[in-house]
């Protein structure tokens, strides 16, 4: 399985429930097996990378920190639409990693290129 490329797709505000945190856990334990893991942030999920969330209001643990260190597990291909940053009035400056804005029809070819999509 270590030749299988695999796409986790965020669709979910920051702390909303969590599959957040669980599609982060799948990131990390394929990266793990040496599984090349890339990561889509759609619509509210873009959220999540905004600089300077605070968390403990919510007393929810923020996903940031374990974002930053994604390139640490050779997870470094990051990706959003950039019509969701339009949407929110973003630019990838606000983000707290590096990620790739892609168009809608950027993103169906993305997509192809993998062999496993998981989108919770």
């Amino acid at each position: 399985m270590a030749d299988k490329k695999l796409l986790l797709i965020f669709r979910n505000p920051p702390f909303s429930d969590s599959s957040n945190k669980d599609t982060l856990d799948i990131a990390l334990a394929c990266s793990a097996f040496d599984i090349p893991v890339s990561l889509l942030f759609l619509h509210d999920a873009v959220l999540q990378l905004i600089k300077g969330q605070q968390s403990q209001a919510l007393q929810q643990k923020n996903l940031i920190n374990t974002f930053k260190a994604l390139a640490m597990y050779d997870i470094d291909q990051l990706f959003l639409l950039e019509s969701d940053l339009r949407r929110f009035a973003l630019s990838t400056a606000d983000l707290t990693v590096n990620c790739q804005a892609i168009s809608e029809s950027e993103m169906a070819t993305l997509i192809r290129q993998f062999d496993t999509v998981i989108n919770l």
